[in-house]
């Protein structure tokens, strides 16, 4: 699928099953979504620095905003500025 956004209770579920312990290899068998979805949505969670209690005390809409928000964009990484220090006439995306 291209990058459409799980439901909801589909990612509380995600990640209650996560916070109690369970692997992302089982999480896929229970909840039928692609373990790299699952790997991404629980990256998310944790870079986030809540705990499961906050997490699930958030209303559903507060939670689209918080994992459908794209990511920062690659120019602000480390990496991609030491390069364009190196190479200032190039126009970096």
């Amino acid at each position: 699928m291209s990058n459409k956004p799980i439901k909801m209770n589909k990612l509380r579920q995600i990640i209650r099953l996560y916070s109690q312990g369970t692997g992302t290899k089982r999480i896929h068998a229970m909840v039928s979504t692609s373990r790299n979805t699952i790997k991404k949505y629980i990256r998310i969670w944790q870079t986030l620095g809540i705990s499961y209690e906050e997490f699930n005390a958030k209303s559903d809409s507060d939670l689209a905003v918080i994992f459908t928000t794209p990511v920062a964009r690659i120019s602000s990484a480390p990496r991609m500025q030491i390069l364009q220090t190196l190479l200032p006439d190039l126009e970096l995306q």
